[in-house]
């Protein structure tokens, strides 16, 4: 074994060292890539790499879409969006077997669709679907899985912070993405939909939620919709703008963001509201540039070991089909979800996977996809599980144990779905076809 292969077995021992005692991960890779880049390459060069890379990874005029996204995110939410999203599915599937968790599930992929953030997305609907379900009788275990895991829609549906994320670290289109993951978003929906009305079908605890109510008339779901067409224009706004060509990702997040919070002053947002959102998003945007900025660091270190390349060149000489060779990069992302936010797994995970996907034709879109609906389930998964902890700040009255139940099911459903678009990558790809 060569010293650059100790050097790229050391790096990662490191880092994972430094995450195991509580260093946050922008930190802990910013070390090792600077420890990894005084070694292999000397101080001086080091020095000068540590002295411009902050600024010149960061640069970019195509990374305004992050802040841009976040502040329209920010200001969906304040303006109550969530709140009318919820009312509008129930109002028109209310009365189902299981409609209630249901109407939570398309009011999550309704707010998703002008969020962005999976987290943001659970805690919003959770607030407000939780009390109404446990109080018709639904059970804990499915009224806070299904908030907690259709959130994390907010990390599949455009405009997706972490389809954003993807798009930085491996220069594939921002905008093939969002076309992309649109059909999936929405079959991932149905899916959870058709689970939950199996669910209360088959399960006895769910008697209550298997209970019709009483369906609204045709006149009262007319006027329901009344309160949710804010989030259609937003979001033909943002990808209608974007799909058609008439403005570039960053010039139709600038539009969103700027409609969100005229959005926000037709609803009675005050000066404050605007202030906590600029706040909010300006300090998440500063967390995910530290990570941009650390990622790059530890690719560079990790890259002089060539590391990367020589596993991407014996992975081809394995000569594996590609869905076995995919089902092998997505598997170790099952693992990280347990313990890693998805931004900072794929910042990490990127720089040795990425060209393993390159040299063996694996298309990166899909391949994106798939990473994302893998960090769906990182976010429902213990020992972090963020939907799950941010659901019980929203909803006290729920326990966290029986959210972790409840989400099990679900889980199974994501696994049902990339197999799907695995075997057939069509159904995410066909947009890109025309």
């Amino acid at each position: 074994m060569s010293s650059l292969h100790i050097t790229g077995l050391a790096m990662i021992a490191g880092l994972f060292f430094l995450l195991g005692i509580g260093v946050p991960i922008a930190y802990a890779m910013i070390a090792i890539g600077l420890a990894s880049l005084v070694w292999t390459q000397g101080w001086a060069s080091a020095d000068y790499l540590v002295g411009n890379f902050p600024y010149s990874s960061t640069a970019e005029f195509a990374f305004v879409i992050i802040p841009l996204f976040l502040f329209m995110g920010e200001m969906a939410y304040r303006s109550g969006l969530s709140e009318r999203a919820f009312k509008v599915a129930r109002t028109w599937i209310g009365h189902l077997p299981g409609g209630l968790p249901i109407a939570s599930v398309a009011a999550c992929a309704g707010f998703s669709a002008v969020c962005g953030s999976s987290i943001v997305t659970a805690a919003t609907i959770g607030r407000i679907s939780i009390p109404e379900m446990l109080k018709a009788g639904v059970s804990q275990r499915l009224a806070g899985g299904a908030v907690a895991t259709a959130g994390a829609l907010g990390a599949l549906i455009p405009p997706s912070g972490i389809l954003v994320v993807y798009s930085i670290a491996t220069q594939v289109p921002v905008l093939d993405l969002f076309a992309t993951a649109i059909v999936p978003g929405i079959l991932t929906a149905l899916v959870y939909a058709i689970g939950i009305y199996i669910w209360v079908q088959v399960s006895p605890r769910e008697k209550a939620a298997r209970t019709t109510h009483q369906a609204a008339t045709w006149r009262e779901k007319t006027r329901s919709l009344k309160s949710g067409w804010e989030i259609l224009l937003l979001f033909t706004v943002v990808m209608g703008s974007m799909l058609t060509g008439v403005a570039t990702p960053t010039e139709a997040a600038a539009v969103g963001a700027v409609t969100a919070g005229l959005i926000a002053l037709l609803r009675g947002a005050r000066f404050q509201s605007f202030r906590q959102g600029l706040i909010a998003s300006g300090s998440s945007s500063a967390a995910v540039f530290m990570l941009i900025v650390g990622s790059g660091l530890f690719s560079l270190g990790f890259a002089t070991t060539q590391i990367p390349q020589q596993m991407a060149s014996m992975i081809s000489g394995l000569e594996l089909s590609p869905v076995v060779l995919l089902i092998l990069l997505l598997i170790p992302f099952l693992f990280l979800g347990m313990f890693l936010d998805a931004i900072s797994m794929i910042l990490l995970t990127m720089p040795l996977m990425f060209p393993i996907v390159v040299e063996n034709n694996i298309n990166p879109i899909l391949f994106g996809i798939l990473v994302t609906k893998m960090a769906e389930i990182g976010n429902i998964t213990p020992p972090v599980g963020l939907n799950v902890f941010v659901l019980k700040g929203a909803a006290p009255e729920i326990q966290i144990s029986e959210v972790f139940k409840g989400a099990v099911p679900f889980i199974a459903m994501e696994f049902l779905l990339i197999a799907l678009f695995i075997l057939f990558p069509q159904i995410v790809l066909f947009p890109l076809s025309s």
